[in-house]
């Protein structure tokens, strides 16, 4: 019996935090931290051209994104459709920290 409440417990819990990560304000705040990001490495990035359309690439996306957030159409998306929009949010957090990372320094003196 203890079990059982157990796993129900751990099943809420986890859907609890799923429907968090999926809410439209969760998403627009991922979006706008990806956005950040962006704009970090546009300035810490050399001016590699190609590298350089990517990130303003992203950063469009993410200003559409947050306009659309701002509307009632983020909440009208079914959950799967959430999921991969979330996950794709998520990647394009890691592929910005990975670039910012192998950034060289722009000095050689240690601060």
């Amino acid at each position: 019996m203890i079990d059982w409440i157990r796993r129900k417990w751990r099943a809420y819990r986890q859907a609890k935090i799923r429907e968090a990560e999926l809410n439209p304000s969760g998403l627009l705040r991922l979006a706008e931290e990806v956005r950040a990001l962006a704009d970090a490495a546009s300035r810490v990035c050399p001016p590699e051209r190609r590298l350089q359309s990517r990130i303003r690439a992203i950063q469009t996306e993410m200003e559409r994104l947050t306009g659309f957030a701002a509307t009632q159409d983020l909440r009208r998306l079914p959950t799967e459709k959430r999921q991969i929009l979330r996950k794709g949010l998520v990647q394009s957090r890691e592929q910005l920290l990975r670039v910012m990372g192998q950034v060289p320094a722009p000095t050689k003196l240690l601060q």
